[in-house]
């Protein structure tokens, strides 16, 4: 094999090992606030198809495990998901539990679609996540905040941020025939 082969070769090699990370966008770099703790509540609005559903939601994100509660308008809980690497992921409500190994796996057994709990920690502060590859990324507003993504077969429009913060306060996310909208109310840090 010549010197020019042995080269091609290499290369070749390289790439498929890191995952063909040569010819994929280039991600951003990790935000200072990767690990963070936080505590958002606020209202989602999901609509599969022709049908839609509303709720308020409570999403406490710790290092290893997620806690959702889900409210209707009235105020009631519906709902709880708990999510941790021992347990797995578990939604509770007030007539049945239903498990699965990870939170998009729950979520399409019960709802029919897979929240994307993993992306939306990130996109919930503003941020990348550095764990998935990014399909495309939208110039970012005169701020320097994400404007539009999309990640992990999601589009996640960022509609309006917190004023003088670089949090979001309202996001659209968008999968196949699936929309969500969630409107962030109160966002704050568990870890001060």
């Amino acid at each position: 094999m010549g010197p020019i082969k042995a080269w091609v070769s290499c290369v070749g090699l390289i790439a498929l090992v890191s995952g063909c990370s040569l010819f994929q966008e280039k991600r951003l770099p990790t935000a200072q606030f990767v690990n963070e703790e936080f505590q958002v509540s606020g209202r989602i609005a999901a609509k599969m198809g022709d049908e839609g559903s509303s709720a308020r939601i409570k999403w406490s994100h710790r290092i290893d495990i997620d806690a959702v509660d889900v409210y209707a308008p009235t105020g009631s809980i519906i709902a709880v998901i708990l999510v941790s690497p021992r347990a797995g992921a578990v939604l509770e409500t007030k007539d049945k539990i239903y498990e699965a190994a990870s939170v998009e796996e729950l979520t399409k057994q019960v709802l029919g679609w897979s929240l994307p709990l993993n992306g939306l920690k990130y996109w919930a502060r503003g941020q990348v996540s550095p764990v998935v590859a990014v399909d495309h990324l939208a110039p970012r507003d005169d701020q320097q905040r994400l404007t539009y993504l999309e990640q992990g077969g999601w589009k996640i429009t960022f509609e309006q941020y917190t004023a003088g913060s670089m949090l979001p306060r309202v996001m659209m996310l968008e999968f196949e025939d699936i929309k969500i909208r969630f409107i962030l109310d109160k966002w704050e840090r568990l870890d001060l």
